[in-house]
């Protein structure tokens, strides 16, 4: 999502180690924002990294076996050494199962941009079965104000910024977990958008290709989340395709079989696929088997979309399958069997509720990816922003309802109503 999200953000390092407790790797204000700063640390070259990180008492609680080791964001050495086999796009699809966002952490500044957190959620879900994380990333947008570019008219990568060292910590953490995919992206790119700046997504992704290029395949890179303009409006689609083409091919040069998503030109939904790629020349010509199409599934927005009444809409099965079938539908014609991910869903219930307890939220939820996206061989990863899409809470690092069971098909309600009081 985009314009109904608050923030954005970024972070990032190259051939140096941040060290640091994971209490001082980010500060949370009165609101509820976190800012970037790094105290207390130590910032060594990658040669000397290995030596002083055992030698150093204040990174302690980094280096607990339960915790992942800071690591330099282009560091040729992480707990993914080597990239390993290739993962065709379909083999990924039929491993990703059901999954989460880091909602509201690295697009913006709403959430504790620490590996702590975000450890934290990862760990939580991972318990429950889920084995793929998107993490949506701005790279060209101020937060806290600064960019994880050097110039936001160039696209070169800020390989010592902090926060990119805390994203890629948490790269690696989830890629050391056994089958986990982890899915990053250029997410709240405005500017970028608004000024056709296909040089700069270029120069990004040539930048993010050569900093993860040792990363397992099982980490994925999204092209461009959500193709609108400021204004809402979708972008041309034309401009979309040489954007994503450009950023494809400096993709593959650094590696052949990195795994890349594309979407629609606008807010990825289904029936954008077919707008934007009636053809796949700008990306391989059709005969590129590691690559993946994107949508997100917020359908019926009406239901589903933050301040948008009470929850006690009469959705239908239609309603969750339409959008599905119309990707498919692309994906067998056009997209030459490309495989299908739906990189976020959800309901903003928070947007009206204090407190949850609404049963045909608690439907939806069971039915989207247990009855019907795992199905169709469809993984997904629900948006949860720890905020009006909430699941997580990042205050208590529990899950304060059971809409994580109910992604797994079944869960226990508030009564035997579907339309219960707490929709209302």
């Amino acid at each position: 999502m985009t314009i109904f999200k608050s923030n954005i953000y970024s972070f990032m390092g190259a051939s140096f180690l941040c060290v640091c407790t994971l209490t001082s790797c980010g500060g949370s204000s009165s609101n509820g924002s976190s800012g970037d700063q790094v105290s207390s640390t130590a910032v060594l070259s990658s040669s000397s990294s290995s030596s002083a990180v055992a030698s150093s008492s204040s990174s302690s609680s980094i280096l607990s076996p339960s915790s992942a080791p800071a690591s330099s964001a282009s560091s040729q050495s992480s707990l993914s050494s080597s990239n390993g086999a290739a993962i065709t796009a379909k083999q990924a699809a039929s491993k990703m199962g059901k999954g989460f966002n880091l909602g509201q952490m690295f697009d913006n500044t709403q959430h504790p941009r620490t590996f702590a957190a975000a450890k934290a959620k990862i760990d939580a879900y991972y318990a429950q079965g889920f084995r793929n994380v998107r993490i949506p990333i701005t790279w060209t947008e101020k937060i806290d104000g600064t960019t994880l570019v050097n110039s936001t008219t160039v696209g070169d990568v800020n390989r010592s910024h902090p926060r990119l060292v805390v994203i890629s910590q948490i790269i690696d953490y989830a890629l050391s977990l056994q089958d986990m995919y982890v899915v990053i992206n250029a997410h709240h790119e405005s500017a970028l958008k608004d000024n056709n700046r296909a040089a700069v997504l270029e120069r990004l992704w040539q930048d993010i290709a050569d900093i993860y290029r040792d990363r397992n395949h099982r980490l994925l890179f999204e092209v461009l989340n959500e193709p609108h303009l400021s204004n809402g409006s979708a972008m041309d689609p034309a401009k979309v395709r040489a954007m994503t083409s450009k950023s494809y091919t400096k993709i593959r040069a650094v590696d052949a079989e990195r795994i890349i998503l594309i979407g629609g030109n606008q807010w990825f939904g289904a029936q954008e696929m077919a707008i934007t790629w009636p053809n796949l020349n700008d990306v391989g010509g059709g005969q590129d088997q590691y690559l993946m199409a994107t949508f997100h599934h917020y359908n019926p927005w009406t239901f589903n979309g933050d301040n948008q009444g009470d929850y006690a809409d009469n959705w239908t099965d239609n309603d969750i399958s339409s959008p599905m079938d119309t990707m498919l539908n692309w994906s067998k014609s056009v997209g030459n069997g490309m495989p299908v991910y739906i990189g976020e869903w959800g309901s903003g219930w928070g947007s009206r509720y204090q407190t949850f307890s609404c049963n045909n939220i608690r439907l939806f939820y069971s039915k989207l990816d247990a009855k019907f996206a795992s199905v169709k061989g469809i993984p997904t990863a629900v948006w949860d922003d720890s905020g009006w899409f909430k699941i997580f809470d990042f205050a208590t690092y529990t899950f304060t309802n059971n809409l994580s069971q109910c992604i797994g098909g079944t869960c226990e309600w508030d009564g035997a109503e579907r339309f219960n009081t707490g929709c209302l």
